[in-house]
């Protein structure tokens, strides 16, 4: 009998530069970041989509894992998850003086399971357990974007603000460029005056296992209506450590 099996290996090297992205790769950049021909990545990458382990976005084209895969991530406890996840919550609300939230898909919510304060005399107010919209925060949208599970019809999108987005047509859009960009932006859309950026917490195989975001005023999360750039930086960092505290769970 020989070795490892070089296909096998090689699909293995492709799923983990794809889960480690957190937002779509064209062919380009995965074979480069695999050190492979691109016409063997493309034979790897359709083998991959055509079993159901990646799938392809528009119309950027990219590629990313499978939101399928996020079945995977249903026998993570959630004391687990909050055990590894808060060290670096904490370290991320000092380095951005903002608000942190975690959370995972739970139905048709998003279920916080970690809070941590940001690092201020701001009145406050423990928020673990609560259930976010799906489709009016950036934890929702991320969960949603990145998870199976029941849709929200167009009559369940419910309105909290005038920043609402209920228009299911319009959420699409939304969540295909979450899926694309690899992180979701929230603008006063549950409360009017919360803004927040999520990014996803990936396990092993690029499976989503929860959302991680930091929450504050406009000004402190957004640059021209799009992610600030310092905050973003430094929540995609955190997650990538929580991702990681939670593989070596396993």
């Amino acid at each position: 009998m020989s070795g490892n099996v070089q296909s096998v290996e090689r699909a293995a090297s492709v799923l983990t530069v794809l889960a480690g992205a957190h937002r779509s790769m064209d062919l380009a950049e995965i074979a480069s970041a695999v050190g492979l021909p691109k016409t063997t990545v493309h034979g790897l990458l359709a083998t991959m989509r055509g079993v159901g382990w990646v799938e392809q976005d528009r119309p950027s084209a990219g590629y990313r894992v499978a939101r399928r895969l996020s079945g995977l991530a249903t026998s993570l406890d959630p004391a687990d998850l909050r055990s590894a996840a808060t060290p670096w919550m904490d370290r991320l609300a000092l380095d951005t003086g903002l608000e942190v939230h975690l959370a995972r898909r739970d139905r048709d919510v998003a279920r916080l399971v970690q809070h941590v304060y940001r690092p201020d005399n701001t009145a406050q107010r423990l928020r673990v357990g609560e259930a976010l919209p799906l489709h009016a925060t950036a934890l929702g949208k991320v969960l949603l974007a990145e998870t199976t599970g029941a849709e929200p019809t167009a009559d369940q999108l419910e309105t909290f603000t005038r920043f609402t987005v209920t228009d299911h047509g319009v959420l699409d859009e939304e969540l295909a460029g979450v899926r694309a960009e690899g992180h979701a932006v929230e603008t006063g859309e549950y409360y009017p005056d919360l803004h927040g950026l999520a990014v996803p917490v990936r396990g092993s195989v690029g499976e989503c296992l929860a959302a991680l975001a930091v929450v504050g005023r406009r000004d402190e999360v957004l640059e021209r209506g799009r992610a600030a750039s310092k905050p973003l930086a430094a929540l995609v960092r955190a997650a990538g450590y929580v991702s990681r505290s939670i593989v070596g769970l396993a």
